[in-house]
C-alpha cells in the first residue's frame, strides 16, 4: 500500500505541540508525507482535555470528520492522539478511529495503517522519548524535558493521560538545543506538565539543567515552562540565578489556581496562597522586570462567594502580568467531577467578573511601559510581526520588514491588556 499523506492538527499546550513535532519527524522517517488538511489521506488530531470548551471543540471536529466520511465528501481516515485518549469511552461513542496515548507516539505509523485498514485499536504503552526524532522549527523550537508530574490535583485529567514522571536525560536536552541552534532556532521553549518536577526520577534537578543551558554558546533565549510553587520553594535560589542568566527570559509561570487557602487545599495543591505570594515577592526583588504569569480557576465545586472574593483580592495584591483564567469544568476520571457542581450561571458570573478585573490589572501594568525602549526578538508572524522582550512581554512591531529571528530595538507607543505596540527605533 502506498504511504499516506498525513495532516497533523494540534490542540492545547506547548507540550502537545512538542509531541506533534516529534510525530511529524517520525512520519517523515517512516516515509509518510506531512501535508495540508485538503491533501491528506489521514488526519491526526492531537487532542487536549484541560478545559471543557476545548474538548467540546475537538468532539465537534470528530463528528464533522466522521460525517464527511459517511457522506463521501472526504475520503480520509482519522487517528486520535493526545490527552483525550484517557477518555476513550467518549471517543468510542463517536468514532472507531485508532487511539494513541501521549506516551506511545512512537507507534504512530502502526496507528495510521490501522486507520487505513479500518482496525479499531488503542496504543497505550508508555516509552521514553529521548530517542525519538523531532522537527527542528525556527525561530522557535519546543523541547519537552519531562512527561507527567508529581502532583495530585483533583481537577486535572492530563495526569491520567500522562501518568508518572519520565524526565528526558540532560544530555538529550542539551543535544537538542545545540542542534536547534545549528538549524536557526533563536527561542528555546522548555516544556513539561510541570518543569519543576524535572529530574526527580533520574537523580538530577531543573536548576542543574538550566545552569548547563546557560553555558551553551550562541545567541538565543530560553523560555521556561510552567513550574508549580512547591517546586519553586525547594529550588528558588538556583532558579533565580538561572533566570538572571543571559540566555533566559525573565519569566516565571507559577500557577496559584485560587486565592483561598481552603480551595487550594480542596484542589489538592501542594502549596499555600501565602507561599505563592512570597515567591512572587522574592523573584520580583531579585529580577525587577520579571514577568509573572499565573493560572486561576473560578467556580470550583466547593468555592463560596467569599473564596471567590479572596481570589480577586490576591490578584489585586500581586498584580500578575499574565493571568490564564479558566471556568471550572468537570473532567472525566477526576475527583472534582464527583463533587456537587456549582450552578453554571454562577460560575459564568464569577468568570466574567474575574476576567474584567484581570484585564484592568494587566492593562494598567502594561501602560506603565509606554515610552520605554526594549530589545525585541521577532519570533512570530500572524497578521503582523510580533516578538518578545527579555522579560517575555509580547510586542507587536509596526512596519517591521525583516525576518523571523531578527533582534530589533523598539519603542512602546501603545498597549492593551495582552500586548505592547511599538515602533522601530
Amino acid at each position: 500500500m502506498k504511504k499516506a499523506a498525513v495532516y497533523v492538527e494540534t490542540y492545547g499546550c506547548t507540550l502537545n505541540q512538542a509531541d506533534s513535532d516529534m510525530i511529524k519527524a517520525i512520519l517523515v522517517n517512516l516515509g509518510y508525507s506531512v501535508t495540508t488538511f485538503d491533501e491528506a489521506d489521514v488526519i491526526i488530531l492531537n487532542t487536549c482535555t484541560v478545559k471543557g470548551p476545548t474538548e467540546n471543540k475537538i468532539l465537534e471536529r470528530i463528528r464533522k470528520l466522521e460525517n464527511d466520511a459517511r457522506l463521501g465528501t472526504r475520503n480520509t481516515k482519522l487517528v486520535l492522539a493526545g490527552c483525550m485518549a484517557s477518555n476513550s469511552v467518549k471517543i468510542r461513542s463517536l468514532t472507531d478511529a485508532p487511539i494513541i496515548w501521549p506516551g506511545a507516539i512512537d507507534r504512530i505509523g502502526d496507528a495510521i495503517e490501522d486507520a487505513r485498514s479500518c482496525q479499531v485499536t488503542e496504543y497505550k504503552e508508555s516509552k521514553a522519548k529521548d530517542s525519538l526524532p523531532t522537527v527542528y522549527t525556527r525561530p522557535i523550537i519546543r523541547i519537552p524535558i519531562a512527561e507527567g508530574c508529581t502532583g495530585h490535583c483533583t481537577f486535572c485529567q492530563t495526569k491520567l493521560a500522562r501518568p508518572g514522571l519520565r524526565s528526558m536525560k540532560p544530555q538529550t536536552v542539551l543535544n537538542r538545543i545545540s542542534e536547534a541552534l545549528k538549524q536557526g532556532a533563536r527561542e528555546i521553549q522548555l516544556t513539561a506538565m510541570d518543569t519543576g518536577a524535572y529530574g526527580l526520577d533520574i537523580g538530577t534537578d531543573l536548576t542543574s539543567l538550566l545552569s548547563c543551558i546557560n553555558d551553551i554558546e550562541g545567541d538565543f533565549r530560553v523560555r521556561l515552562g510552567m513550574i508549580n510553587p512547591d517546586h519553586v520553594l525547594r529550588m528558588k535560589d538556583g532558579l533565580k540565578a538561572a533566570l538572571k542568566g543571559p540566555k533566559f527570559y525573565g519569566f516565571l509561570h507559577i500557577p496559584v489556581q485560587s486565592g483561598s487557602e481552603r480551595i487550594c487545599m480542596d484542589m489538592g495543591r501542594k502549596h499555600t496562597v501565602a507561599e505563592f505570594e512570597k515567591i512572587v515577592s522574592e523573584f520580583r526583588a531579585a529580577i525587577p522586570e520579571i514577568t509573572i504569569a499565573t493560572d486561576v480557576i473560578v467556580g470550583y465545586p466547593t468555592e463560596s462567594e467569599d473564596d471567590f472574593l479572596q481570589t480577586l483580592d490576591l490578584l489585586g495584591r500581586v498584580r500578575p502580568n499574565v493571568v490564564n483564567l479558566s471556568k471550572f469544568s468537570p473532567r472525566f476520571g477526576t475527583k472534582a467531577k464527583e463533587l456537587k457542581q456549582l450552578d453554571s450561571k454562577e460560575v459564568k458570573r464569577r468568570s466574567s467578573e474575574a476576567n474584567g478585573f484581570v484585564k484592568r490589572i494587566c492593562s494598567e501594568n502594561n501602560r506603565e511601559l509606554i515610552g520605554k525602549e526594549f530589545d525585541v526578538l521577532i519570533s512570530e508572524k500572524k497578521r503582523g510581526f510580533t516578538g518578545r522582550t527579555m522579560s517575555y512581554k509580547q510586542v507587536v512591531v509596526k512596519d517591521f520588514e525583516g525576518e523571523l529571528g531578527d533582534l530589533v530595538k523598539v519603542k512602546i507607543k501603545d498597549t492593551d491588556h495582552g500586548s505592547l505596540f511599538g515602533i522601530l527605533i
